[in-house]
């Protein structure tokens, strides 16, 4: 990893923990615990994670369904909002190509783009 991967994936990591309550970092480390003890929270992307994601654009989403081979159907009418859903729905609905897309993030030796090291932050910590 370089500098500026770090940095990127710094700068993704604060806009996500800016978007939490604050609270002490003890709290968050018991409600993290608690979070991946649950059944009900495999996919794991909190409604403050997710109005992070929706900023990012249709390209974007297009780009981390193309990168990691997702069978999504995307139209060229589609907008942002909705490959953005079809990617999520898909992972959401697939626990076996969930583990992929996570074992893969971890992999790439490539740059990652903000939005492939912010899925990456959600899928290690879900």
């Amino acid at each position: 990893m370089k500098t500026h991967d770090l940095a990127k994936a710094l700068a993704q990591l604060s806009k996500l923990l800016r978007a939490l309550p604050n609270q002490s970092l003890e709290e968050f480390g018991s409600m993290k615990s608690k979070i991946s003890t649950n059944q009900a929270s495999d996919v794991g992307i909190s409604l403050s994670a997710l109005a992070s994601l929706s900023k990012f654009s249709k390209s974007d989403w297009e780009k981390i369904a193309h990168d990691f081979d997702l069978p999504v159907d995307l139209r060229p009418r589609d907008a942002a909002r909705d490959v953005m859903g079809k990617v999520l729905t898909y992972l959401a609905e697939n626990d076996a190509e969930l583990k992929r897309v996570a074992m893969k993030s971890r992999v790439d030796n490539d740059e990652p783009s903000e939005l492939s090291n912010a899925l990456r932050f959600l899928l290690s910590n879900g």
